[in-house]
């Protein structure tokens, strides 16, 4: 698994984005992304709601509203950026 992040991100970028992003989310989310994208079992959509509903539980473990709302934010942008340019990785044996 690759983290958060496209294939054809540097290496740099999707540590940074794993990083920051390890501050709001449990790991388990974007490694069962990566997972359903690389196994392509699935269809897309699937994959990209589900990556949605671990993200949302994620933000709603948090006790602190600006905190919550910040990671719906970022649950909401990735989930776009998944369902726009996730074609590309979709089925390739790497997320």
């Amino acid at each position: 698994m690759n983290g958060v992040g496209p294939w054809w991100f540097p290496d740099w970028a999707r540590q940074f984005l794993t990083w920051l992003s390890s501050h709001f989310f449990d790991e388990a989310s974007w490694r069962k992304h990566d997972e359903g994208y690389t196994l392509a079992i699935k269809p897309r959509a699937i994959c990209d709601w589900k990556f949605l509903q671990a993200m949302i539980r994620d933000a709603s473990r948090t006790t602190r509203l600006h905190r919550m709302l910040m990671c719906i934010a970022l649950a909401l942008f990735f989930y776009t950026s998944v369902r726009i340019g996730g074609r590309a990785s979709y089925g390739r044996g790497v997320a």
